[in-house]
C-alpha cells in the first residue's frame, strides 16, 4: 500500500459499506412476514369470576349504653365580694375650656403693591427639541469580506 492514512482511510470506507449493506439485508428480512415466528403463544386470559358472598362483618366496638354523670374534680370557688379601696383620690375639677385666642386686625395693605404674574396660557407650545447627534456615529463598525484561503497544493481525496 502507499501510506497508514491511506489505508485507514479504504478500512474506514469498507466498514462503512460493510455496516450499509447489513442494514439493507436486515430491513429485507423484516419485511416479509412468514419469516417471523413467535417463540411462545401467549396464555388465554382467565376468565372472570364473581367474589363469594361473604356475611356482613360484626362491630368491632360497641359504644356503652349510658356515659354516667359526670363528677366534678373540685368544688366551685366562693364569690367573694369586691374589696373595698383604702384611699380614692378626690374627683377631677371640671375646668370650662380656653376662651378663643383673639386675632389681630390684619395688616394695611401696600401703597404699592406689585403687579400679579401674567397667567400661564393653557395650551402652552412645547419647548423646542434640541438636535442631538446619532448615537452611532462614533461606534460605527463595517464589517470587511475576509480573504479566501489559499488554494490547497493536496488533492480532493485527500481528505478523506
Amino acid at each position: 500500500m502507499g501510506s497508514p492514512d491511506l489505508s485507514f482511510t479504504l478500512v474506514f470506507l469498507l466498514a462503512i459499506l460493510f455496516t450499509f449493506s447489513e442494514a439493507i439485508n436486515n430491513r429485507k428480512l423484516l419485511q416479509t412476514p412468514t419469516n417471523y415466528q413467535p417463540a411462545y403463544s401467549p396464555p388465554s386470559s382467565p376468565t372472570y369470576q364473581h367474589p363469594a358472598t361473604l356475611p356482613p362483618p360484626t362491630p368491632v366496638y360497641s359504644p356503652p349504653v349510658t356515659p354516667p354523670p359526670p363528677t366534678p374534680a373540685h368544688p366551685p370557688p366562693f364569690a367573694h365580694p369586691p374589696p373595698t379601696p383604702i384611699y380614692s383620690p378626690p374627683p377631677t375639677p371640671v375646668t370650662p375650656p380656653p376662651p378663643p385666642p383673639v386675632n389681630p386686625p390684619p395688616p394695611p395693605p401696600p401703597v404699592n403693591p406689585p403687579p400679579p404674574p401674567p397667567p400661564t396660557p393653557i395650551n402652552s407650545p412645547p419647548p423646542p427639541l434640541k438636535a442631538n447627534p446619532s448615537p452611532q456615529a462614533f461606534r460605527a463598525f463595517y464589517y470587511t469580506r475576509s480573504p479566501s484561503p489559499p488554494p490547497s497544493s493536496k488533492p480532493w481525496w485527500w481528505l478523506l
